[in-house]
């Protein structure tokens, strides 16, 4: 059902009340920060607004729909879905928690959250693998080779998955690979937007990788 003319204007005068609030979290993989859902919610919460969250669960997707009361009319202003890595619990509790932060910011103009942990456990980013746990990141990062400027037209996110499995599968140390992903998270999150099973080629490459290199890491230490 379709929200009313009063409703929509309350809303849009509510709405410029809400303070756009500070990062206040770190995420270790992308070494960046974000807006937590504590401070989230505390900005919401700030500005008056009522809500409510309905969890939405498929099998290969889980997220929600954000319900917004004002004088007692309730209306749904937005609905975000995230693609499971996996089909587990922990999967979709990582998809519920991340698409309220998506749900907010995104409709808000906050811009695209960076992934928190349970974004991580969501796209399938497996925590165990972090760059705290190899020491100083100060191994070269090859990088795949330039199209040159004679290259027209914009790339297929196929393509732009392949590029980024090749120059992935290119890193020769935990290190390098840790920096490759620290410094290319906007590419990774641009595919995510653009076609989740494409995204999910990627940070499927990205661990079977980081595994492998871990365990070769672990064998030269064993020597």
């Amino acid at each position: 059902m379709e929200a009313s003319k009063e409703f929509k204007l309350a809303w849009r005068k509510q709405r410029d009340n809400i303070k756009v609030p500070e990062k206040d979290a770190n995420n270790p993989h992308f070494r960046s920060e974000y807006r937590s859902w504590e401070v989230t919610e505390k900005a919401l919460k700030n500005a008056g607004v009522k809500f409510h969250f309905v969890t939405v669960n498929h099998p290969d997707q889980a997220g929600v729909e954000w319900w917004v009361e004002i004088e007692g009319e309730e209306a749904c202003v937005n609905v975000t879905l995230v693609d499971k890595a996996k089909r587990d619990p922990q999967a979709s509790g990582g998809c519920f928690s991340y698409a309220m932060r998506y749900c907010v910011s995104t409709y808000l103009g906050w811009g695209i959250p960076d992934l928190d942990d349970d974004g991580n456990h969501a796209t399938g980013l497996d925590s165990s693998f972090n760059v705290e746990e190899f020491g100083e990141v100060g191994q070269p990062v090859n990088q795949a080779p330039v199209a040159d400027d004679k290259s027209t037209g914009n790339i297929t996110a196929e393509q732009q998955a392949t590029l980024l499995i090749s120059t992935i599968q290119m890193q020769a140390s935990t290190e390098a690979l840790q920096e490759y992903w620290t410094n290319n998270h906007a590419e990774f999150t641009a595919l995510m937007a653009q076609d989740a099973q494409q995204y999910e080629r990627a940070i499927q490459a990205f661990q079977t990788q980081g595994a492998q290199l871990k365990k070769e890491l672990e064998n030269e230490r064993a020597v």
